[in-house]
């Protein structure tokens, strides 16, 4: 194991985003989750505390930069796009298509297929870790 800082997770590196209140729709710049639909505050306009939703496109722009920045070996990037969309995001079949310019099948092929690849590395680590475990105890 190395003592190396890891690297940031870009998924969830935080941006400053422009959000629009759903009560008034004022819009305001918030630090949220880079791939985050929705937030919760008081907004300044109406006084309401509110949910603020933020441009889907900008969030699908970010989560194709988050999906170009982890795919490679493992994922490929359009699995880690269906992925992100439908698992973090919380888009919907079609709107993840949509997204994609696909049709709703090849996004849950895209995304069965990337989950079933992303499962097998975590248990190829975890696998690797009980080995390193049982090898330090010898």
């Amino acid at each position: 194991m190395s003592d190396a800082t890891p690297e940031p997770n870009p998924a969830t590196e935080p941006v400053d985003r422009e959000f629009t209140c759903t009560c008034c729709g004022y819009a305001i710049s918030h630090e949220a989750p880079r791939l985050a639909t929705d937030t919760q505050a008081t907004c300044v306009n109406c006084g309401d505390w509110t949910v603020q939703t933020a441009d889907t496109g900008i969030v699908v722009e970010e989560a194709r930069e988050v999906a170009a920045a982890i795919a490679g070996p493992v994922l490929s990037e359009r699995q880690a796009l269906a992925v992100l969309l439908r698992d973090c995001v919380g888009f919907d079949r079609q709107a993840a298509a949509d997204a994609m310019d696909s049709s709703a099948s090849n996004v849950d092929n895209l995304q069965r297929r990337g989950r079933e690849k992303v499962a097998a590395a975590r248990q190829l680590v975890a696998d690797l870790d009980a080995l390193a475990v049982e090898t330090v105890e010898s």
